[in-house]
């Protein structure tokens, strides 16, 4: 089994380039309002105040606007070029790398802080445990932090759009998904711990709140001591 691939990517963000694109738009605001503000305070309050830090997985980058720069030197890495082309608009980054989130082109314990949105979840377990123990490798060990916004089984946008791809997959007469296969949602804060310990890694905190509108479990984690 594999996750969806890059094709399916590309063509996921042109579809929500387009300008007749209501969901795109929607999306947009959401990611620019709502979950940039979400991940201003995080990264605030848990990164190191100097160092490279990645989003690992950065789509458009809208999400990751406000973030306090101070001597943070910011990656965006995709594998979509088509993402990438959009984060480079927006300006989020010092700069873009288009690799394989679970083959990283970093050296070890080199990087002072790693985040994304509403990635994990597109990957099997066996291919996310891949991309922690690739965190894990790459991260500072003394105060190295993952920032994970890692969709639960029922958050809110769960219970906001499947109702509408339901509809449209019986109007269509095939499966409408309004984002590419979400095949590893977590289930509990429990699951999220167990998940991250199994590569070594420590979970300093997991919230479910409504400064992220519900939408994801986020998971605050570090190297485990040896």
């Amino acid at each position: 089994m594999t996750s969806p691939g890059k094709r399916h990517w590309e063509l996921h963000w042109q579809a929500l380039r387009q300008e007749h694109s209501a969901f795109g738009k929607l999306a947009s605001v959401v990611r620019r309002l709502l979950l940039s503000r979400a991940v201003k305070h995080y990264t605030s309050r848990y990164f190191p105040a100097t160092g490279r830090f990645v989003e690992a997985g950065c789509g458009t980058s809208e999400s990751s606007s406000r973030i306090n720069r101070h001597g943070r030197q910011l990656l965006g890495l995709d594998f979509s070029l088509e993402a990438l082309r959009e984060a480079r608009l927006n300006g989020t980054f010092d700069g873009l790398v288009c690799a394989d989130i679970q083959h990283l082109p970093f050296r070890d314990e080199t990087i002072a802080g790693i985040w994304n949105l509403g990635v994990m979840e597109h990957f099997y377990p066996h291919q996310g445990r891949q991309i922690l123990d690739e965190f894990r490798r790459v991260v500072r060990p003394e105060d190295g932090i993952l920032l994970l916004f890692w969709p639960p089984t029922y958050g809110l946008s769960r219970w906001v759009l499947a109702p509408f791809e339901w509809l449209r997959s019986h109007i269509v007469g095939r499966v409408f998904q309004f984002f590419p296969d979400e095949v590893n949602r977590l289930p509990s804060r429990a699951a999220a711990r167990k998940t991250l310990a199994n590569s070594g890694l420590e979970t300093v905190r997991v919230d479910f709140t409504p400064r992220d509108g519900f939408n994801h479990l986020i998971v605050v984690a570090r190297r485990s001591a040896p």
